[in-house]
């Protein structure tokens, strides 16, 4: 039986325009221990390291990292980085040119945690974002971003996934022009698309609703599903696909677009529904246009989802008035994913609310207490 919560994932994946506002209103607030951090030290290596959607965050951080900053920066999960990576420390930078940023939710998963007392240890600062600044995740950072809303209660996250990673990119912007990195008018012309997205997403999560209207029969006689996309959005196929099978639990599948030539693109099948996200003009907007023809000749079920300034056209198009500026780009292509996630499993009759196989989780103990 459902509760009365059940379509609260819906309700939270409508209010991720108004809470962007209110990040971009308070953003000098949300991002001034960051910038005093990078105005204080000559960081020359970031690592990112996060679980689920965080370590999804953590792909675009490190990519606008690199961009912006022109900083050296990598990410890793969290298991792979404590037991097999590690810092680099002595051989290459000294602990005070090192950063670790550990983007989180509720900030208990143990893998950060132990990341972040390891950074400690070697005297190298951590940045952590998160519901609960004082909680065990927080009490190891010196720079704590507290996330300004409360914990969903839909299991899968969609307004906190798309704030965190907001979030990042406005301090990472923050920072750009306080290290003279971009001009005034740069940084300006960044913020005012910041301020377009918000009306992006807004008409992104109509337009799918519209979409999925007209289009249900098709998605919900699905085999399986696969994203795929390019840049900065490969993440946005990642946490598609833990959305999907988090609100859905049917087989989801992301996918790098190049990556996809290299084995997947022989396992397609008729009954397969393919969503491709012609996001930024970057060089591989051609190539995607090329491999959604090319698919088209094994299922009819591709889905194009891009701006509706393209000229492209084709009569499964999910469009919306995007921005389609790099970076920003992986927050607005959430939300179509993000809605049709709820929309499916809303069909399915699943509630978001209720999880399955919760024994075996904590059987894990993949989390601290506060």
């Amino acid at each position: 039986m459902r509760s009365p919560d059940s379509g609260i994932m819906l309700d939270y994946i409508k209010e991720e325009p108004s809470l962007f506002k209110q990040l971009l209103a308070e953003r000098q607030t949300l991002t001034r221990d960051f910038v005093n951090l990078f105005l204080t030290h000559d960081f020359k290596r970031i690592y990112f390291s996060g679980s689920g959607s965080p370590s999804h965050v953590s792909l675009v951080g490190k990519y606008a990292v690199s961009y912006f900053l022109k900083i050296e920066a990598t990410y890793s999960y969290p298991a792979l980085f404590n037991y097999h990576e590690g810092f680099n420390v002595g051989n290459k930078y000294r602990p005070d040119e090192m950063l670790l940023i550990c983007p989180a939710e509720s900030g208990r998963t143990k893998g950060p945690v132990i990341a972040a007392r390891a950074a400690r240890k070697q005297k190298i600062p951590v940045v952590c974002t998160t519901l609960f600044p004082d909680g065990v995740l927080a009490r190891e950072a010196d720079v704590i971003i507290t996330k300004p809303y409360q914990k969903e209660k839909a299991l899968p996250s969609t307004k906190g996934h798309s704030a965190g990673l907001f979030i990042l990119l406005l301090c990472i912007l923050d920072t750009a022009k306080a290290l003279g990195r971009l001009t005034e008018a740069e940084y300006q012309s960044w913020l005012c698309d910041m301020e377009r997205l918000c009306d992006s997403c807004q008409a992104a999560c109509q337009a799918t609703l519209n979409w999925f209207e007209e289009h249900q029969n098709m998605v919900m006689c699905a085999n399986q599903y696969r994203v795929i996309g390019y840049g900065a959005n490969y993440s946005t196929t990642l946490e598609t696909a833990l959305k999907f099978i988090e609100s859905h639990q049917r087989p989801t599948m992301a996918y790098e677009l190049e990556e996809f030539m290299h084995g997947p693109i022989r396992t397609v099948h008729k009954d397969d529904v393919l969503f491709f996200l012609l996001a930024e003009d970057a060089p591989e907007k051609e190539r995607m246009l090329k491999l959604f023809g090319v698919m088209k000749k094994l299922t009819d079920n591709c889905v194009l989802i891009h701006s509706s300034q393209d000229s492209v056209t084709d009569p499964l198009d999910l469009t919306f008035p995007a921005v389609n500026r790099e970076f920003l780009s992986a927050v607005e292509y959430l939300v179509p994913m993000q809605t049709l996630a709820y929309l499916i499993a809303d069909r399915l009759g699943f509630d978001s609310t209720q999880g399955k196989n919760t024994f075996a989780k904590l059987e894990m103990e993949p989390s601290f207490s506060d």
